[in-house]
């Protein structure tokens, strides 16, 4: 099943958005909730998210240098 790039451009940005919107509220509203809240012990430290999107990050940098290295490896 083929999907059109236009589909898929709309899907991939709307799932960005939705985590780049949760990430930003989970990290700057964590500070200003009670700690004797219940809903305080189901929500994880922000020191997650921030590791989380680090590591992403340096998988991302490194499936980047992976393809451009094979696709150039052999004009080397």
């Amino acid at each position: 099943m083929d999907i059109p790039d236009a589909v898929l451009g709309k899907l991939i940005l709307v799932s960005t958005g939705t985590v780049f919107v949760i990430l930003v509220f989970w990290i700057n509203t964590y500070p200003f909730i009670d700690t004797d809240l219940t809903l305080y012990r189901y929500i994880p430290d922000p020191k997650w998210a921030l590791l989380f999107c680090a590591i992403w990050g340096l998988f991302f940098i490194g499936g980047l240098m992976s393809f451009t290295l094979y696709h150039i490896y052999p004009y080397l």
